[in-house]
């Protein structure tokens, strides 16, 4: 029979010893994961980074015999203990205290490694640091908020100069431990931050009705979750997505923005086809035809539409980022929200103030239509009645020159009469009637009124000067009205003057274009500017000049309905500018 199977005296204390250091292994390894899981659940409810790193001193220090433990946190450009273990030296402890510099080379070492960092046969010596000649080994820990290094933890070993595999798994574990309690601490202080940003934004919805205002908030708000981004708030403005704020530092990439992105930019019109915000982890650069956007990769737009139409838009652009994360993606959601009802209030606001503008107008139209048919239309009847019973008394004594000088004063009066009621007809029809919205060539609107007051030049010397005009939003119909009221206005107006001098231009604004006619006649005393705009207010004797009074006052009605604003600026005897401004977007 074989007994191969069976140990003998001699080979039982050999398996003996072996199963007593297994089992002594077996139960460090079980302590080990014993302070893992302690260590866990210990930084599951607490986010008291230091509390947290003082147990964890303790714990290394029951199974890593003389080893002392440090916490230091970044404050300026030094590393500073923010808690040691006990019975340190006080010359080191001094030390700690008033901080490391940033390049001491173990602890800038592990900075750079962004990863714990083990250092067998330490040398403090070679460290430039004193006092500190009792440690053989030490060991970093890193942590990180975003891309900045904000803390260490250091342990140093006594009397032991390499580290073994357990100590290192040790001291990875609690490192791992700290480090989400770490993360969780600086996710709530981020999540508190953007809590309070959304809530500032929240309040300012309420409040605010500037767009481009509500814009940079709205970029601060992301900025507070994700900094190192682009932002950027654009309006639609004829076949143009123009940038009205961008944080962009890139000079040619900013003018680009600034200047308007074409509608056919991919980008874009996907995020205008979806009808909701999309998202591109890689920007096909060379398809967003902007000079200096090939340096981004990932991308974002949220769009905003008004009475169904793309009228703004939210984007977000990282160079760095390139994988959009479901979290991210809710960040900028939000925050995309958040900006839509902000605009929605505002665009809110636009409208009422333009109709109680044009309210306003009509209710001071109202006014002048009491005052005309009160003054203005009693006159020509007045003299209507006048001279037809001066007609029957001449008549009665066969006086008839005086009779027929009675019928033409009468009919002079009736054509009066019937000019002042077409003229208000005039002013209801530019109030009723619908607007459009269009791109408007200035240029071919001046060429038009030219045309339109030509007769009224016939035999006179004017001398025209039309800059160069642009394209801008309105209904054509209706500024072309307003064109060639200003145009016959100067015409007459420089009647007195051997040669006429008639300027027309226009300027850009962040806003709006301004528009302006400007003559060299007669002028006007300014103190009665206020009165210029007013249905049937003359500033000039009829014998003077001929009119209703009406002109102006529509002029006033269309342009308030374009959301712009009129205005005269004139000296007697020298001359008048009429200026008035017409909204890039609509």
């Amino acid at each position: 029979m074989s007994n191969s199977g069976l140990s003998t005296p001699d080979t039982l204390p050999a398996e003996v010893i072996r199963l007593r250091e297994a089992l002594a292994a077996a139960q460090q390894q079980n302590e080990v994961l014993s302070t893992f899981v302690a260590l866990s659940e210990a930084a599951a409810t607490t986010d008291d980074v230091t509390a947290l790193a003082r147990h964890v001193g303790g714990v290394l220090r029951r199974h890593i015999p003389h080893l002392l433990a440090l916490y230091f946190t970044r404050q300026g450009e030094r590393w500073v203990a923010d808690l040691v273990s006990d019975a340190v030296p006080p010359e080191f402890m001094a030390l700690v205290r008033s901080g490391l510099p940033l390049d001491t080379p173990f602890l800038a070492q592990t900075v750079a490694a962004r990863t714990p960092q083990f250092f067998d046969h330490w040398n403090s010596a070679e460290q430039g640091m004193p006092y500190a000649e009792q440690f053989q080994a030490t060991g970093v820990a890193p942590f990180f908020q975003g891309q900045q290094p904000v803390a260490l933890l250091a342990v140093g070993l006594v009397g032991q100069a390499v580290w073994t595999a357990q100590q290192r798994q040790l001291f990875t574990a609690v490192y791992q431990a700290l480090y989400s309690a770490q993360q969780r601490k600086a996710l709530g202080q981020e999540q508190q931050r953007a809590l309070e940003a959304f809530m500032t934004l929240t309040e300012a919805i309420g409040l605010e009705t500037d767009r481009v205002q509500l814009a940079e908030w709205a970029s601060e708000l992301f900025l507070t979750s994700m900094p190192g981004w682009s932002t950027g708030y654009y309006e639609w403005d004829g076949g143009l997505w123009r940038a009205r704020h961008t944080n962009v530092a890139d000079p040619v990439l900013r003018d680009a923005l600034l200047a308007g992105v074409p509608a056919s930019s991919p980008s874009l019109s996907a995020a205008v086809e979806a009808r909701q915000a999309v998202f591109f982890d890689q920007l096909v650069a060379h398809d967003e035809l902007v000079a200096g956007a090939e340096s981004y990769h990932a991308a974002a737009f949220f769009p905003y539409f008004r009475d169904g139409q793309p009228t703004a838009m939210f984007a977000i652009g990282s160079k760095q980022y390139q994988i959009w994360l479901p979290e991210d993606q809710a960040v900028f959601e939000a925050v995309g929200r958040s900006l839509g009802l902000g605009l929605e209030r505002a665009w809110q606001a636009q409208d009422l103030e333009e109709q109680r503008s044009e309210l306003q107008a009509a209710n001071e139209d109202l006014e002048a239509f009491a005052y005309s048919v009160s003054h203005d239309l009693r006159t020509p009847a007045r003299h209507v009645k006048g001279f037809v019973e001066m007609g029957r008394r001449a008549m009665a004594q066969g006086q008839l020159d005086k009779v027929e000088r009675a019928f033409q004063v009468m009919e002079g009066a009736a054509d009066q009469m019937n000019c002042m009621i077409d003229a208000m007809l005039a002013l209801s029809h530019s109030t009723l009637r619908p607007l459009s919205q269009a791109r408007v060539n200035l240029k071919a609107l001046v060429e038009q009124a030219r045309t339109h007051v030509e007769d009224e030049a016939t035999g006179r010397q004017i001398e025209w000067r039309v800059a160069p005009l642009p394209q801008v939003m309105g209904d054509a119909a209706t500024l072309q009205q307003v064109l060639t009221n200003l145009m016959s206005n100067a015409v007459k107006f420089t009647r007195v003057r051997e040669r006429a001098v008639i300027e027309i231009g226009a300027q850009a604004g962040d806003e709006a274009w301004t528009v302006w006619v400007r003559d060299n006649g007669v002028g006007f005393d300014p103190a009665y500017a206020d009165r210029l705009f007013g249905p049937f207010q003359r500033l000039h004797g009829q014998s003077e000049f001929e009119g209703t009074g009406i002109g102006l006052a529509t002029v006033r009605r269309i342009i308030l309905r374009h959301g712009g604003r009129i205005w005269a600026d004139s000296v007697p005897g020298t001359g008048t500018t009429f200026s008035f401004t017409l909204p890039h977007v609509r």
